[in-house]
């Protein structure tokens, strides 16, 4: 009996009861492992594999383990990149406000990058940049930005002459340029612009493969225009500017100029 003789104790061979424990408990020195109702023996041979966090193991290369059923590589490889160009803005009061110009196009770099990568299982867990070699440096580009008053003629047409280049930016100098220098109406430059449409149309680059005539105004020879500046064969402002100063001498008008081009076929 027990001290106060209400239970028996039990017998020397009696088996201890199993209890349905709701949670789990990892074997560790000898502990029992419980895993939900099932009560495991600390001696079982039946233990759970321990975790392994392979990608971690994988990009820590300081610590090497035996892991199986993983493929775990590392490999040396080197890509071209681009390097980005930087942007620089300048403001001028010379130009019209609200006007962006890019004044030197920018242009990317590149270099060879060398990287290892660390690859678990066909799949990239870390790459690290090991090399780097600069193939071009990147052209940073420049920006003209206007602050200047838009309705100033003045500062109206220097905008226009920061932008021709294109069709449309030449035939929109032309137009302000006549106008102020010559005082000639938007019918004038309509009679301008079929004129010169014709002639080149308004690429300051034209050649006429028979004449040798070059501009938008086909100046023949094109070094005539080496009057108005010597950056006649690049630049759209000097042609313009001497192909204006050739009609008004020549025709008075340039309606009067484009009259006599579609008679004559020549101007």
């Amino acid at each position: 009996m027990t001290q106060r003789g209400r239970h028996r104790a039990p017998g020397r061979h009696a088996r201890p009861k199993e209890r349905n424990l709701p949670f789990l408990a990892a074997v560790m020195g000898g502990v029992v492992l419980l895993t939900g109702s099932a009560v495991v023996q600390a001696n079982s041979s039946e233990q759970p594999a321990p975790y392994i966090d392979v990608v971690s193991m994988a990009i820590d290369g300081t610590v090497t383990y035996n892991v199986r059923n993983h493929d775990i590589s590392t490999s040396v490889v080197t890509d071209t990149e681009p390097i980005k160009f930087a942007s620089t803005v300048n403001e001028d009061a010379n130009i019209a406000a609200g006007t962006e110009i890019i004044h030197t196009t920018g242009i990317n770099g590149a270099a060879e990058v060398t990287y290892e990568v660390k690859v678990v299982d066909g799949k990239e867990v870390s790459r690290t940049e090991i090399g780097r070699i600069v193939k071009n440096e990147p052209q940073n580009e420049l920006v003209i930005r206007g602050t200047g008053d838009a309705k100033n003629l003045k500062i109206a047409l220097q905008t226009a002459a920061e932008t021709t280049g294109s069709v449309e930016g030449n035939m929109n100098y032309a137009k302000l340029f006549i106008q102020q220098e010559y005082g000639w109406d938007a019918s004038e430059f309509k009679c301008l612009a079929q004129l010169w449409t014709r002639e080149s149309k308004w690429n300051h680059i034209a050649r006429n493969r028979t004449s040798g005539a070059y501009g938008i105004p086909q100046s023949l020879p094109g070094a005539k225009m080496q009057s108005f500046g010597s950056d006649w064969a690049t630049n759209p402002v000097t042609q313009i500017k001497w192909g204006a100063d050739y009609i008004q001498k020549r025709y008075d008008t340039p309606c009067n100029a484009w009259q006599h081009s579609q008679i004559h076929n020549w101007y």
